[in-house]
Formats: C-alpha cells, sequence, structure tokens
C-alpha cells in the first residue's frame, strides 16, 4: 500500500487517468449511430452498460482511495455511485443527439446496477492490494 500511495503522491493525477480513458471510450462508442451498433440486441446491452459502469465506478474508486475512502466508506461509495449514475446519464443525452440511437431509463438503471456492483466489489476485494509490488512488508 505504501508504494501505491508513492505513486499517487508522486504522480497525483495518475489515479484519474483509467477512468477518463474509460468515460472516453464510453462516449465514442455512444456516438456510433445505430446501424454500427445493430448486433447490440436490447436484453444483452443491459449486461455491457452494467459491466462497463462496474469497471467505471472501481476506477472512480481509486479517485478516492487515498482521501477519504478509510474514514468513511459509505460516503465514498455514495459519491462513486453518484458519478457513475451522472455519467450514465450523460451518456444517454449524448445518445439522443445521434442518429439511430435512443435514449433509454433500462439503460441508465443498469448503469447504476452495474455501478453498485462496481464499488462492492471494489470495497472488498480493494484490488491494489493484489499486486505484489504494491503489497506492505
Amino acid at each position: 500500500m505504501q508504494k501505491l500511495e508513492g505513486l499517487f503522491q508522486r504522480y497525483p493525477l495518475f489515479r484519474y487517468i483509467p477512468g477518463i480513458l474509460l468515460l472516453a471510450m464510453i462516449f465514442r462508442t455512444s456516438s456510433i449511430d445505430g446501424e454500427g451498433m445493430s448486433w447490440l440486441v436490447p436484453p444483452f446491452d443491459k449486461f455491457i452498460h452494467c459491466g462497463t459502469y462496474a469497471v467505471l465506478t472501481a476506477c472512480f474508486g481509486m479517485w478516492f482511495a487515498n482521501f477519504r475512502w478509510e474514514r468513511n466508506r459509505l460516503i465514498v461509495a455514495l459519491y462513486c455511485v453518484g458519478l457513475c449514475l451522472l455519467a450514465g446519464v450523460l451518456d444517454e443525452y449524448h445518445q439522443s443527439f445521434v442518429p439511430g440511437r435512443s435514449v433509454s431509463v433500462g439503460d441508465v438503471c443498469a448503469d447504476v446496477v452495474g455501478g453498485i456492483m462496481g464499488i462492492f466489489v471494489y470495497a472488498l476485494v480493494r484490488p491494489w492490494k493484489r499486486f505484489r509490488i504494491f503489497r506492505e512488508k
């Protein structure tokens, strides 16, 4: 944990890179028109939304890893799920301008469910402790 904290202290913006890249990928994918996304049939798109936003919320969890995570996990988890909800709503709003795409409340619900699952797994697993270089000695 000390090595990760040292990495985040030395390069403070490093913790934001995975989340920002995933947000960029989500918004780029949502700008593909309806014909380009015809392979994604309605029941299965919810699983993709759920999985993508689970990973995104775990990335949001990294944003708060050294700040407040140890003090009040519930508040930080709510922040992360709130950011996930905001990203999902903005994604659906962005899709409303793309030809052949439609806005779906079900997609936003799948995003929030994925966000809740993602922060729950993040809180349990604490991924940075899995890597040998980040383990405390």
